[in-house]
């Protein structure tokens, strides 16, 4: 990764650090309204994803584990749910079923600009904070992943579909979310310090070479993702 890029994606991890940590040091925080009704949530969408490797995702899951223990009762992802946003295609709405025929008319772009992609590593260290969340820190290496996402997007401009991508926000880190809160903790105390000491903690490095195109939910829940395709990048 250029220096310059990464110093981009570390700042954007250390201000929400500081923005989280601030409100957590007032005892606040924002409870994801969803979460007390997900089975009646309707918002889905069509995202590119990646997957950490065995030895990543095994050392996030025991993490995860560690943190449910200091922060009980909230959301936490569980191994196979684990995963780093490549691109969202359709954000999450209840209205994906409208955006579907968009969809399949611009989905032969995502294939003609995969195949001619390599694959790429993302090296996980340390954990940041939103004030709603908890995120692992993903740092790419080389530039790889940013040239994936600036083709994809190039190429769906290029055909009148540049409105579709991004919509929420431009992807930009490779972090991997690990918990989201589901209620009020009256106590982030605990929480506080044990995600200041976890600011360093190495995770490893994944190989990408397979990026997967989902439809699911807006939390990627095991149970409501469907891969729509698997793109194998060349070597």
């Amino acid at each position: 990764m250029p220096n310059s890029k990464k110093l981009e994606i570390s700042g954007i991890y250390q201000r929400l650090w500081s923005e989280a940590i601030a409100a957590f040091e007032r005892g606040e925080h924002k409870v994801d309204p969803h979460l007390s009704d997900k089975e009646n949530d309707r918002r889905r969408g069509v995202t590119l994803i990646c997957r950490p490797s065995p030895s990543v995702r095994d050392a996030v899951a025991g993490y995860i584990n560690r943190l449910a223990e200091v922060c009980p009762g909230q959301y936490f992802y569980c191994p196979e749910e684990l995963h780093i946003t490549v691109l969202s295609i359709i954000s999450g709405t209840e209205f994906w079923e409208c955006e579907m025929p968009r969809f399949e008319a611009c989905r032969p772009i995502i294939g003609e600009v995969l195949g001619r992609c390599r694959p790429f590593k993302i090296y996980f260290r340390g954990v940041t904070a939103s004030a709603d969340s908890v995120l692992i820190q993903g740092f790419p290496i080389g530039d790889g992943l940013g040239a994936i996402r600036n083709e994809l997007r190039a190429a769906f401009a290029s055909r009148g579909f540049g409105d579709m991508p991004d919509r929420r926000y431009k992807a930009t880190t490779a972090h991997m979310t690990a918990m989201r809160f589901s209620k009020t903790c009256l106590d982030l105390k605990p929480l506080l310090s044990f995600l200041t000491a976890s600011r360093e903690m190495d995770f490893g490095e994944t190989e990408v070479s397979t990026i997967q195109l989902i439809r699911g939910d807006w939390y990627g829940s095991a149970d409501r993702v469907q891969t729509l395709q698997e793109y194998h990048l060349s070597t």
